[in-house]
């Protein structure tokens, strides 16, 4: 889970980490595709059936196996600490120091659930199947996910020197490692992200930066930098300026409220022009057509439970608001790395590709001059929202010191649910009551933008994330 930091800069340690783990733990993660979950059976490799085909019974959903409940109560003795041994520290040196703002609250693991959109490239011997003959472009799937999300940080490395040269003294970054891993569990016959057999389809390792300021060459003040590397074959290299923290104003440094969210548009963009296609151009992103190259095709199930519909996939930021819509949330830290553009105020970032993504190069005299890329991920933007959720939480009648593990009441079931460690206060017993407890909730809208087939194509991921075990709060 994520360490809670208080108000003074202290570090609540995690409550639920019974034996030392290493940071990257796979839990058998294989990357998969979704066309045959979602679209019923496809021919082997090489295979080419009739089309189109007879349409496919798919089985019973099974539901997912239920967790098991935790134990209440939970001595507050047989909490282990997560000093100094949990990741691997060596005896005797200094425990990591903790990222800067706006960092501070990446630490630990998070989970939680989002969506995903993505027009993906359509090769001409492509044997992805349709029950239903698709209209529209012939050089794109748009493949759309309803996603389960696990978010882990690692502890900063140490100090990290950078050299200055001439007039520009060293600097000194902060960075710690970060893995991500997303899984599709659309789920055909609910309309809901709660397949029974989820399919990993994105795995990142990278690192998150602290960078300090630099007065002279270049004169930039404190900024943050997100560094990964994708196994499609791209690496990125994301910054942003820091955003100033307002303590002693918030408790975190953050400003007052609940996040604004930016109204996106995924309509693809003319590469020469750099302008949107015409309206209408890509049936797929119209939930009530069922006759177009995507998946899933068939949407009615997605719209009746409003977890797929046309106004989501034109703006996916709308699941960041659905999933917030019944939260009070007292404060927000918002900022927003991109690999930038030449007119950027910061130089440096970018992307870059492996040979199969860029595809053709140009050369002099070449009938076909165009770049032909596969998909180009030339850039990316992505914005986070660190948030401070007052959560209602019903404590039952408290007669003993243990640590309670409780749930707050969540009205609204596209919000992950995070648990609490609830320490008793002092006099006891204690009447049972609804309490206000602070929790952290993490959520992001990250667009990489795909260059194929003359266009510039938006894939859209957003997530809602909790820390995946208990956060303490104590009882006055």
């Amino acid at each position: 889970m994520a360490s809670q930091v208080t108000p003074d800069g202290k570090v609540l340690p995690p409550l639920n980490i019974s034996a030392p783990a290493p940071l990257i733990n796979l839990r058998g993660f294989q990357w998969g595709t979704v066309d045959e979950k979602i679209l019923g059976p496809q021919p082997s490799h090489g295979a080419t059936p009739p089309y189109p085909r007879a349409p496919v019974t798919p089985a019973a959903p099974q539901p997912p196996a239920a967790l098991p409940a935790p134990k209440l109560p939970l001595s507050a003795a047989a909490l282990p600490a997560q000093f100094p041994g949990q990741l691997g520290l060596v005896p005797g040196l200094p425990e990591p120091r903790l990222p800067g703002f706006p960092l501070e609250q990446f630490q630990g693991a998070y989970a939680g659930n989002g969506f995903n959109l993505i027009f993906r490239p359509r090769a001409q011997d492509e044997k992805t199947q349709f029950l239903i003959p698709p209209n529209g472009p012939e050089d794109n799937i748009l493949e759309l996910n309803l996603t389960t999300e696990q978010l882990t940080f690692g502890w900063t490395i140490g100090d990290i020197p950078n050299r200055g040269f001439s007039t520009q003294s060293n600097i000194t970054l902060a960075g710690f490692p970060y893995l991500q891993t997303v899984q599709d569990v659309t789920n055909k016959a609910s309309g809901k992200g709660d397949s029974p057999t989820p399919t990993a389809i994105h795995f990142e390792t990278g690192m998150w930066l602290n960078v300090p300021p630099s007065a002279v060459n270049p004169n930039n003040g404190a900024s943050v930098v997100r560094m990964a590397s994708i196994p499609h074959g791209t690496t990125i290299n994301a910054q942003c300026l820091a955003p100033l923290s307002k303590k002693p104003q918030t408790p975190l440094g953050g400003v007052a409220g609940p996040p604004e969210f930016d109204t996106l548009d995924t309509t693809p963009i003319d590469i020469n022009t750099h302008k949107k296609v015409r309206s209408g151009t890509f049936p797929s992103m119209d939930a009530k057509r069922n006759d177009v190259f995507r998946i899933p095709q068939d949407l009615e199930i997605f719209k009746t439970e409003g977890t797929i519909t046309t106004a989501i996939i034109e703006n996916p930021n709308l699941v960041l608001q659905n999933a917030i819509r019944y939260q009070t949330i007292t404060e927000t830290i918002s900022f927003e790395v991109s690999t930038g553009s030449p007119d950027a105020t910061l130089t440096g970032g970018g992307t870059a590709n492996i040979s199969f993504l860029l595809g053709k190069k140009p050369t002099p005299g070449d009938p076909d001059p165009d770049p032909k890329p596969n998909a180009h991920a030339a850039s990316m933007t992505s914005k986070f929202w660190i948030e401070t959720v007052a959560y209602e939480v019903h404590v039952p009648e408290l007669t003993t010191t243990d640590t309670v593990l409780l749930k707050p009441h969540m009205p609204n079931d596209s919000a992950p649910t995070p648990v609490f460690a609830i320490t008793p206060p002092p006099q006891l017993p204690s009447e049972g009551k609804v309490i206000t407890v602070p929790g952290i909730q993490i959520q992001y809208s990250q667009t990489v933008n795909l260059n194929f087939a003359d266009l510039t194509w938006p894939h859209v991921s957003v997530a809602t994330l909790v820390p995946t075990g208990p956060q303490p709060f104590t009882m006055t």
